[in-house]
């Protein structure tokens, strides 16, 4: 079974700020001490780094859900608590993430530890030491910690090499990149041998690296969903030229030709108009007479000469014989496309580093709410209000009358008594219930 996974949806949300606490100077003949309870730690970042060491998005196939720590609450003494350390996820360099709501693209990591926020962590809540002030100066509340950012994001992997194998299934590209790298891909004489892309480093001359993909092979109809190539159509987009690999001993080697055209074209116009080297192979099998007799047809089928921009690319040899079995033609198509990758990569330089700043991952949950009635008792929903509540201290007056303050302020007060909150009804806000009392009215 393929493990070579490259399109994922998963879940992930940062860490809460911790709680401010309340608390009080304890010293030996200072009974009444001021207020000393510090703020709380800030939650964990969720970052996505791109790694040379990952090639695949396996493992997001078991773990669907990425949380971040909490910030730890605040410490006695006015000591801030401790914030929690970032989470920083490690994905195979080529990753896009996108929002999976709204399909916006969040970011591409092209570049070896290149990275991205997808999370803020939530801020730390105040404790009763920074909330003092001239005229409340032993305030009997604190403030509880940001709530962490929940997202749904999708990952999709689109590996980078500069050169694209595609053809149509035994057409003898896992041949080919086996010959001119170290690669090993799976080689059999039947359709659909190679079931997921490989990549291979080839070694020319001068001491120069290039990154070959031989890409699954294509039927017609594979942009609409049939046979295998259509899950990997994605990973040519990011080639700098396209090898189109054809079997020249094929009866329909023109039909087999188009059918690939026409498949690029309908997945997507700027794929099809990526520089394409068409490479007749298997030249061991046919006649070298009837080998040059299909290659001068070829040239005036597809009127190659017309395309000055390609002619010069591949110095006038849009076309070219050789055989993966025996190596004949392979060694000079190495060079055609090192000299045509070295005009490309001047034209288009390497992308430089960028750094990814997404809104969203800073976008906090609102203050909204919700009010359900139900035998008499009413459930205030909100993960704000609910927070509030919290760090409220029950049995302190000042720390309730706080908490009333924050909760009218959030129009929560008046949208129960418009529900017909009245003293002494039952109010439940997250874990807490009390009583409606006469100083909410």
């Amino acid at each position: 079974m393929s493990q070579f996974i490259d399109h994922v949806f998963i879940e992930v949300r940062s860490g809460d700020g911790g709680n401010g606490i309340i608390a009080w100077r304890r010293e030996k003949y200072e009974p009444m001490g001021g207020p000393a309870g510090g703020n709380g730690g800030r939650g964990g970042h969720i970052y996505f780094e791109a790694t040379r060491d990952i090639n695949t998005l396996i493992d997001f196939k078991f773990k669907k859900r990425i949380e971040a720590r909490p910030g730890e609450r605040g410490r006695n003494k006015g000591m801030h608590g401790k914030n929690a350390e970032d989470t920083v996820v490690r994905v195979p360099i080529g990753t896009v993430i996108k929002d999976a709501e709204t399909g916006d693209i969040i970011a591409d990591l092209v570049l070896d530890h290149q990275r991205a926020m997808v999370a803020q962590g939530g801020r730390g809540g105040r404790g009763n030491v920074m909330l003092a002030t001239p005229q409340m100066r032993a305030p009997h509340y604190c403030e509880p910690g940001e709530a962490g950012i929940e997202r749904k994001l999708e990952l999709e992997l689109k590996i980078l090499a500069d050169i694209g194998v595609i053809g149509l299934p035994n057409a003898g590209k896992s041949t080919l990149l086996s010959v001119v790298s170290a690669a090993k891909p799976k080689i059999a004489d039947y359709p659909f041998s190679t079931l997921e892309p490989q990549l291979g480093v080839i070694k020319t001359k001068s001491g120069n690296a290039l990154v070959m993909a031989d890409i699954p092979g294509l039927v017609e109809g594979a942009s609409e969903g049939v046979g295998l190539g259509h899950q990997f159509l994605r990973h040519v987009e990011r080639t700098r030229l396209l090898i189109h690999l054809v079997d020249i001993s094929s009866e329909h080697i023109e039909q087999d030709i188009d059918t690939i055209r026409d498949e690029l074209r309908l997945h997507s116009e700027d794929l099809a108009a990526l520089p394409q080297l068409l490479v007749c192979n298997k030249a061991d099998l046919v006649d070298e007479d009837d080998a040059k007799s299909i290659i001068e047809r070829l040239k005036k089928h597809y009127k190659t000469a017309k395309n000055e921009k390609q002619k010069e690319l591949f110095k006038g040899e849009e076309i070219m014989l050789i055989s993966g079995a025996t190596r004949q033609g392979v060694d000079h198509l190495i060079d055609i496309l090192e000299e045509a990758l070295a005009k490309l990569k001047e034209a288009q330089p390497e992308p430089a580093e960028i750094i990814f700043f997404d809104p969203k991952s800073q976008e906090r949950p609102d203050s909204s709410f919700q009010i359900h009635r139900k035998k008499g008792v009413f459930f205030v929903e909100g993960d704000r209000a609910a927070r509030i509540v919290s760090v409220t201290n029950m049995r302190d007056p000042d720390s309730i009358h706080h908490m009333i303050q924050v909760l009218r302020a959030m129009g929560i007060i008046d949208a129960l008594i418009a529900e017909g909150a009245k003293t002494g009804s039952e109010v439940v806000v997250g874990q807490t219930t009390f009583s409606f009392g006469e100083e909410f009215g």
